[in-house]
């Protein structure tokens, strides 16, 4: 097995490689000089310019939307990645929340098992959901930290195209929550079309928690082989997983893994067999497996977090059929 530490070193041997003398240019949609958050992460640059391998193999970006929230004066785009195969797919997210920086430098330092894995199966990358959350360690779009009083703005926000709980019909909420949700919920349903997602990997944190735990959106629940598997690699990356009881939201743990929960996210789309979509109930993506890791930040290092993200996607990766 491959291993990439320490990923943000190897990002930087990415940068002086690629121009010596000089920073990796940032790619044509990417304003330079952007300032990231200095907590070892990599910066906005780096992180975008490390997918330009991708497209040296045949790999398409697209600019998915310009994020430009209250209180930026630059506007940032949201980009992803497809393979070069179409079909059902594997997709990766991650960056949807911006205080998170372990997910983004461990995809960006994953490159290379990425288009490994589009070789042989399809994918879909999304590497930064959130660039200026990510550049200034904001969680959401309107402000920096979780709040139980305040509605936080997130980019993954599916509301409006998730249905309504019985007995009300239609969507969650009349319209979306920002124009990054729209546009993020609308490129996965156009998208879908001809990378129908089979499994979704979406990478977080939380610097509230001591032990981490894998939310299984998907048909199986916490009996997904793959979140199954999951949990293993984490704990042998010294990470804590919370085996039993409950999440500090008071959803019940079964062997590190939460089954189903409505929590209105991209994840939850990404899970939806039926949702509502230019006005009217249609077909969802209906991935088989959607995980969602939640994995302690407050008392490690950005190094062993992101280190362990990375061996991660390395490992599942291998495992993705």
């Amino acid at each position: 097995m491959l291993r990439q530490a320490p990923i943000l070193i190897g990002l930087l041997l990415f940068t002086l490689l690629a121009g010596c003398d000089k920073p990796v240019p940032a790619t044509p949609e990417t304003p330079s000089g952007v300032a990231t958050h200095e907590d070892g992460r990599a910066s906005i640059q780096d992180i975008y310019a490390a997918y330009d391998a991708l497209l040296d193999k045949g790999w398409t970006k697209d600019v998915i939307t310009v994020s430009k929230p209250a209180g930026t004066t630059v506007g940032l785009p949201v980009i992803a990645l497809k393979s070069p195969k179409a079909g059902p797919a594997a997709w990766f997210l991650t960056g949807v929340h911006g205080e998170e920086p372990a997910g983004p430098n461990a995809m960006a330092a994953s490159v290379d098992a990425l288009a490994a894995l589009g070789e042989r199966y399809p994918v879909v990358i999304l590497p930064l959901c959130n660039p200026h959350g990510y550049a200034r360690n904001w969680r959401y779009l309107n402000m920096a930290v979780y709040s139980e009083e305040i509605d936080g703005q997130s980019v993954g926000d599916s509301s409006h195209m998730l249905l309504a709980q019985a007995p009300a019909s239609g969507p969650r909420a009349a319209s979306a929550s920002s124009p990054e949700a729209d546009a993020i919920t609308r490129y996965i349903l156009e998208t879908s079309t001809h990378y129908p997602p089979r499994y979704s990997i979406d990478l977080h944190e939380d610097n509230l928690i001591h032990e981490g735990y894998v939310y299984s959106q998907g048909v199986n629940g916490a009996e997904d082989p793959l979140a199954i598997e999951a949990v293993e690699i984490l704990r042998a990356n010294n990470i804590g997983i919370k085996m039993d009881g409950q999440t500090r939201f008071e959803e019940d743990i079964v062997n590190g893994i939460i089954g189903p929960v409505t929590d209105s996210s991209v994840d939850e789309l990404m899970s939806a067999a039926r949702i509502w979509y230019n006005g009217a109930e249609s077909d969802g993506p209906a991935a088989h497996t959607v995980l969602v890791f939640e994995t302690p930040a407050a008392h490690l290092s950005i190094e062993q977090r992101a280190q362990a993200h990375a061996d991660l996607l390395e490992r599942l990766t291998t495992f993705i059929r």
